[in-house]
């Protein structure tokens, strides 16, 4: 009797896995949502000149340069 469970347990067990094993198998398609955040970045530099170079990978601000004369004024603002 005893033998008899023990075969009839372990057929279960193997289907059990073995079932879990090929389902493992199968190809479907999957959907991975990547979510991160990119630093924002301004760079605001003059040259010799006087001109005003911007770099930058934002784009929440607006800039404008105003002329006085022999000066130059930067005005950056933050939207």
């Amino acid at each position: 009797m005893k033998k008899l469970k023990a075969i009839i347990l372990t057929a279960i067990l193997m289907t059990v896995f073995s079932s879990a094993l090929f389902a493992a198998g199968m190809q479907d398609t999957a959907v991975l949502k990547l979510h991160a955040s990119i630093p924002e970045r301004n760079t605001f530099t003059a040259d010799e000149s006087g001109y005003f170079e911007v770099e930058s990978n934002a784009y929440n601000f607006t800039y404008s340069v105003a002329e006085e004369g022999a000066n130059r004024m930067l005005f950056v603002v933050a939207n």
